[in-house]
């Protein structure tokens, strides 16, 4: 079985009609994942906060906060680099998010979000259902997706 990767479509320059939602969902549907969400950096506040979702609880888009010291997320903002976990519950620096619904998911990966000139916007987040650690192929596949973000971000 041949590894998924994002379609051209989903890594080219963003169209003007597209959105941040349509973009997560785009990446969750090629890499056959059941979360992905992008969580922007609000440099004033020292936050990431959610964005957009699909398979999270969409309710905490826009409320649900975290600091750069919080959460595999966190990590990826303080690293500035992808984090691949399986098992994420298990990892250290795991926080659980009540009303979120990702008690289910067992694999997680971030990467952050650049502009230009390395101009920090936050991160791209993909989870699964299945446990297993992404693959060098799908996180350059995300990472793409995450340049085409940026764009709009």
């Amino acid at each position: 079985m041949s590894e998924p990767v994002l379609s051209k479509s989903a890594v080219d320059e963003p169209l003007e009609s597209e959105s941040l939602d349509s973009i997560v969902r785009n990446v969750a549907d090629a890499l056959g994942v059941q979360v992905s969400s992008f969580y922007q950096w609000r440099a004033d506040d020292n936050v990431l906060e959610l964005a957009a979702t699909v398979g999270l609880n969409t309710e905490l888009v826009g409320s649900l906060r975290l600091r750069p010291d919080q959460g595999l997320t966190g990590l990826v903002a303080e690293t500035r680099k992808p984090v691949s976990v399986k098992h994420p519950a298990k990892h250290p620096r795991y926080i659980f998010v009540p009303r979120s619904f990702e008690e289910r998911l067992q694999s997680y990966l971030g990467v952050p979000v650049f502009r230009p000139v390395n101009q920090f916007v936050g991160v791209l987040t993909v989870q699964s259902e299945s446990s297993r650690i992404f693959t060098p192929r799908e996180i350059s596949a995300v990472m793409q997706a995450a340049s085409r973000l940026a764009c709009i971000a």
